[in-house]
């Protein structure tokens, strides 16, 4: 469990850094020159160290591909574009809404029903989110256009981790399958920054901060986020997973006191008392549902 809020205050933090990114850089240049980068990165120690890790099946390439598109391109463009127009805080809360997403598609990509304290949890885990959304502002009548988009990478950010939990089962590395997928991801988002752009606008307009910003996205994110969560899949449900969720938008709430000087309002400590005994709910019936399940072959 400490490593899963670990994961998730990294993600928090993601969401800072990435909004000061884009003071000095166009959105997709942004996603283009970090996942080429971290690609690179993550393929180059394969070449270098585990060098039988980069063997890729034929029949495996379309799935590579899908997680490449849905898991970096759709879901990292869609982000980045978005943050030019909501704050670092309400893209946290958005991106809240993945333990949803997740158990409805479990339910149809997996037929994994959820049991009466998992939905438990889960409504209170929506009734957490409240306070602070309410707090924020927000306004629950209509959605802008920047929201909608943000929306549809959190669907795709949720559908890709099916698909790599599907290659991690064929044996592929979490590096493997995050080198290629980043890299793929960064070349196409290139393609699409340098076929769209203005001339008259320029990449950066601060290249050393910008690579200070998009340098700690790297490593907090690229690098350690995403193989820590695939590490956890290997003993956690992506139902479960997605569902702690919700400290992402709580420790949010604290990088903007910590980064911004924000003051943390009484929502804040309602959020995090009602989402805490959610979690417990949750985690207790995971923990339960693990230990019950019938062993399978070794």
């Amino acid at each position: 469990m400490p490593l899963i809020v670990l994961l998730y205050a990294l993600l928090a933090s993601t969401f800072v850094f990435a909004k000061f990114s884009l003071d000095y850089a166009q959105p997709i240049f942004v996603i283009g020159f970090r996942m080429t980068l971290a690609g690179a990165l993550l393929l180059g120690y394969l070449v270098f160290f585990k060098r039988k890790s980069l063997k890729l099946k034929k029949s495996d390439l379309f799935i590579f591909l899908r997680v490449a598109f849905f898991h970096i391109y759709l879901a990292f463009v869609a982000e980045f574009w978005s943050l030019q127009y909501i704050t670092s805080s309400k893209a946290n809360l958005i991106y809240s809404l993945t333990p949803f997403i997740a158990a409805g598609l479990s339910y149809f990509l997996l037929k994994e029903r959820l049991s009466k304290r998992k939905l438990l949890g889960i409504v209170i885990g929506i009734l957490g989110i409240i306070p602070i959304l309410i707090s924020q502002g927000t306004d629950f009548s209509m959605l802008s256009k920047a929201e909608i988009v943000l929306l549809i990478a959190v669907v795709s950010a949720s559908y890709a981790w099916f698909d790599i939990k599907k290659l991690m089962n064929k044996g592929y590395s979490l590096l493997m399958i995050n080198g290629f997928s980043m890299f793929v991801g960064g070349i196409a988002a290139f393609i699409t920054y340098y076929a769209s752009r203005d001339p008259a606008v320029p990449s950066t307009t601060n290249f050393w901060e910008f690579f200070k910003y998009v340098s700690l996205l790297v490593v907090l994110s690229n690098v350690i986020f995403y193989n820590l969560y695939g590490w956890l899949l290997k003993r956690y449900t992506i139902t479960f997973l997605t569902f702690c969720g919700f400290l992402s938008p709580l420790f949010g709430v604290f990088m903007g006191w910590a980064f911004r000087g924000e003051a943390i309002s009484w929502p804040y400590w309602v959020s995090l008392s009602l989402i805490t005994f959610a979690l417990f709910i949750f985690y207790r019936e995971e923990i339960k549902l693990k230990v019950a399940a019938p062993a399978g072959p070794s």
